[in-house]
């Protein structure tokens, strides 16, 4: 029994149950004489180097528009959280389903309505059904709740139970950057690219601010449509900037862009932006943030502002040529951007599109993979986590100094 890596429509990486690996069904066999630790260590680094070299083919530095989307699993690490002071330190972020789990003890807990207590409410499952947690999709509920406040007589532990569950997710989502997130170095990594290509654009559904916690931590400029005032308000126009340095000494005119500069787009909202009057703000200790919950109307929300500017910058974005566009941790359950990324990629044919996710046979790429089958050459995907991902983008070859020894007593 194997299992994909990497899929394209030239390419095809398994792994087996025993643990090796296959390139275009060919076995990597190195044919070296050493001890059973010794070989599987070679043998996973020259499989990285392969994956590197079909990845950066693939991806390459040639793309004069590279674009970004992210969703939970960029978000997820081993460390969960800690207790600082009495009070709690988020680290990873959470799936559907963990996200579920949590709320459904934390109402228990606080209340007033348990988790079933509102399901039944809002008739998410019926009087005579048996409850069980992992029956509930916390999407699908929080739908069924904003709907039934149109047409069903509510109590009002419903709306103090609504309240309490979205300011949990808030919570859960106000995420503080640690060591183990990848963020920094990849965006190392992404900002390495010659001065004549566009900037390099980060979209992401996440509402945690561990983009931006990187880009302090390192010194980057981030360019996320709020003005640089004290007041930091949305203004759309902001994205059209850029930064500079400006010299009198100049022979030619030529802009001498500044270095590690990005651009970052909050499609569902940030936990550090709030409506005050008719503006949009980014500040600290925000109690009500402007987010769309997870909801499965969060098609409808997304043509509201901020929204809309973020999704019409996306797909406006995705229609450029020479584009690459890498997907990590999204599953494609977001339908509406599912449709702008299949459309662009049936429609532009100067698009690529990498998609790396912890699992590459979850539904949401179903469509992707049959296009890569039928010889799409436009699509990879790569089953790679985040920091995975992050180690094989533009890496350079690695050997131990044990392989070449090896290697030369061969060629004697």
């Amino acid at each position: 029994m194997t299992k994909d890596i990497l899929f394209s429509a030239s390419d095809h990486v398994t792994k087996s149950s025993s643990g090796e690996y296959y390139f275009n069904s060919k076995k990597l066999d190195l044919k070296l004489e050493a001890n059973d630790e010794e070989y599987n260590h070679l043998v996973k680094i020259e499989t990285e180097n392969r994956l590197a070299e079909i990845i950066n083919d693939f991806a390459g530095e040639q793309h004069e528009n590279t674009i970004i989307l992210t969703g939970a699993g960029a978000s997820i690490i081993e460390t969960d959280s800690v207790i600082k002071d009495d009070h709690i330190i988020y680290y990873s972020g959470k799936t559907v389903n963990q996200l579920t789990e949590d709320i459904n003890e934390f109402l228990e807990e606080h209340g007033p309505f348990s988790l079933e207590d509102f399901t039944r409410e809002v008739k998410y499952i019926k009087e005579t059904d048996d409850y069980t947690v992992d029956d509930i999709n916390i999407e699908d509920l929080l739908s069924k709740a904003e709907a039934a406040k149109e047409y069903i007589p509510l109590s009002d532990g419903f709306y103090e139970t609504l309240e309490k569950t979205e300011g949990r997710i808030k919570e859960l989502c106000d995420l503080t950057l640690h060591q183990e997130h990848p963020h920094k170095q990849f965006l190392r990594k992404l900002t390495a690219r010659r001065n004549s290509h566009n900037r390099v654009k980060v979209f992401t559904t996440n509402y945690d601010t561990l983009f931006e916690q990187a880009a302090q931590e390192d010194e980057f400029l981030v360019i996320d449509g709020f003005s640089y005032a004290p007041l930091r308000k949305f203004n759309p126009f902001m994205f059209n900037y850029d930064f500079v340095r400006r010299k009198d000494d100049l022979i030619i005119d030529e802009p001498d862009y500044v270095e590690k500069v990005f651009h970052l787009y909050k499609l569902h909202g940030s936990v550090d932006w709030e409506k005050s009057n008719n503006n949009i703000i980014k500040k600290d200790n925000v109690e009500k943030p402007l987010m769309i919950y997870p909801r499965s109307n969060k098609f409808e929300q997304s043509y509201e502002p901020p929204y809309f500017e973020m999704f019409s910058r996306f797909q406006n974005e995705l229609r450029k040529k020479n584009t690459l566009l890498i997907t990590i941790g999204f599953s494609f359950a977001d339908k509406h951007i599912e449709t702008i990324v299949d459309n662009a990629v049936k429609n532009n044919p100067g698009l690529k599109l990498l998609i790396a996710d912890y699992s590459i046979e979850q539904d949401g790429f179903k469509d992707f993979r049959e296009k890569a089958e039928k010889g799409h050459a436009n699509i990879m995907l790569l089953e790679k986590d985040f920091q995975e991902f992050t180690e094989l983008y533009l890496k350079q070859k690695a050997y131990s100094n044990r392989f070449f020894e090896i290697q030369g007593d061969q060629n004697d």
